[in-house]
């Protein structure tokens, strides 16, 4: 049995000599290599296994099955049926995927696509670049096919990683659609450094026809690894301080402009309060896998989204071809604002009687938001974008209490509304 005998022994020491042979074929090292890279490991870090209960088993078995003749022939020749068992090994495929994973991501180089640039007002174009990846699912079946061949080197197959957008498909972007601007305050440095990131992201971003933008896709995770910086947003209704604070900003004043270039919402969501840099009903927030902000290209040629942070002023334009031009008109109605209530706590420290707001609060509203577009040949749709509330929030008051008095908390509420909240962190 591969190399090993262990005919006419007790099964208790048949076992102990399939087990000693099983851990020195384990321990075999094997080298992986994608051009450059390498990494060597035994076959029972990349998942491999033998299972000495199943191949005691089968030995067992070798002279006593089959007809009387055959078992006969098995049991007195050298080259009777089964007396010869080939050891194979299992590869567990969660474990040696994980393993060659982890090597695409030393020999993977990512592809880039085109972009485009504003140079001293014109629109240039950053080339794309092809990449290179590892592949995953014939490399595992190689691994395991060239292990069982008692292969101790092993190439793994490379493939070129195509960009998804040319500097072709940039050739048709000539003029504005739309263009949207909010403001900002500079002096909140964090936010606005978060600002900069997340503009920066979907700067120059190309988008074939029919393909869908992601915010959280682009811009990827609000993480102090990649630079983002703690700044207030909004938990829960409350403002609170956060990593990507800032960013909400950027996903709204994109979700204007798309609006207003007449493409297709995919996904978005309010905030669950009003915000001061949009009107009601025209905030995207994001929050990374929970929340997101898509838009799909309806356009028959492409767009790109070009933004700019320029002193407290975000814009954010979507380019594209002169023919997909189209007047576009968004606005509101139906608004209704939902007063907020107030609520009083006790407060030992300040003197019996005495009052103080501890937190202002803020009415919400319930509005609808309506979009109209007239195309080229006079067409015109009008479409219900959203139907969104915001919660108000209650003013909170302190009361005074004297030793041994207590004061009666007291809540004033606003009319009931269903409201699902938005999400639990927003940017």
């Amino acid at each position: 049995m591969s190399g090993v005998r262990i005919g006419g022994l007790p099964r208790n020491q048949a076992r102990v000599a399939l087990e000693r042979w099983a851990d020195l074929q384990l321990k075999r090292r094997i080298t992986l290599v994608a051009l450059d890279s390498r990494w060597t490991s035994s076959l029972s870090d990349l998942g491999f296994s033998v299972s000495v209960d199943s191949l005691l088993d089968r030995a067992y078995r070798v002279g006593r099955e089959g007809s009387v003749i055959n078992r006969a022939v098995c049991v007195l020749t050298p080259w009777g049926l089964g007396k010869h068992i080939s050891a194979g090994m299992r590869a567990d495929e969660v474990v040696l995927r994980r393993v060659v994973r982890s090597l695409a991501r030393r020999v993977d180089r990512p592809h880039k696509d085109a972009r485009l640039k504003v140079v001293s007002g014109r629109l240039e174009v950053v080339p794309d670049e092809c990449g290179i990846k590892l592949d995953i699912d014939k490399s595992v079946q190689i691994i395991k096919s060239r292990v069982a061949l008692g292969a101790v080197s092993i190439s793994l197959p490379v493939e070129a990683d195509k960009p998804d957008v040319t500097a072709a498909d940039a050739s048709g972007i000539t003029v504005p659609l739309a263009s949207f601007t909010t403001f900002f305050n500079p002096a909140k440095v964090e936010r606005t450094h978060n600002l900069r990131l997340a503009a920066n992201a979907i700067n120059g971003v190309i988008i074939k026809p029919g393909m869908v933008f992601s915010a959280n896709d682009t811009i990827g995770p609000r993480l102090a690894a990649r630079g983002f910086r703690p700044a207030q947003i909004f938990v829960r209704g409350k403002l609170e301080e956060g990593i990507g604070g800032g960013v909400c900003q950027v996903s709204s004043t994109l979700y204007n402009a798309v609006l207003l270039a007449g493409l297709k919402i995919i996904e978005r969501s309010h905030h669950s309060r009003l915000v001061p840099y949009v009107g009601p009903g025209r905030d995207a927030t994001v929050v990374y896998g929970l929340l997101d902000f898509k838009f799909q290209n309806t356009n028959s040629a492409p767009v790109a989204i070009i933004s700019q942070v320029v002193g407290s002023r975000l814009t954010v334009a979507i380019y594209g071809s002169p023919a997909d031009r189209k007047t576009v008109k968004v606005y509101a109605s139906e608004s209704r604002r939902i007063p907020a209530g107030s609520r009083v706590i006790e407060d030992p420290s300040l003197s019996p009687g005495v009052r103080k707001i501890i937190e202002k609060g803020s009415s919400g509203v319930s509005v609808t938001v309506y979009r109209k577009i007239t195309f080229p040949d006079g067409k015109s749709i009008t479409e219900i974008v959203s139907r969104d509330r915001y919660q108000p929030q209650d003013t909170v008051i302190a009361v005074g209490v004297g030793r041994g008095t207590q004061a009666q908390s007291v809540t004033s509420a606003a009319p009931a509304l269903s409201h699902p909240d938005t999400g639990s962190r927003l940017e």
